[in-house]
């Protein structure tokens, strides 16, 4: 591990890339917070219950064929 930060020591302006990668990680989700907040409601309860209209649709073609 002395190895690494020995080298890390070395480079001018290595403290600035964590900085860069916490701002990135925090703008993703702050931006993905923003589009869920604005996301149609009705879409949402949509997918929701496509699992589950998707299993009546297969459950109605079965008994029909019966």
């Amino acid at each position: 591990m002395k190895i690494v930060s020995h080298y890390l020591e070395s480079i001018e302006g290595v403290a600035i890339y964590p900085i860069i990668g916490i701002l990135i990680f925090v703008l993703f989700f702050i931006v993905l917070l923003f589009y869920l907040f604005y996301l149609d409601k009705g879409y949402v309860k949509d997918m929701g219950n496509l699992p589950l209209d998707d299993d009546l649709e297969v459950n109605e073609n079965q008994t029909k064929k019966l």
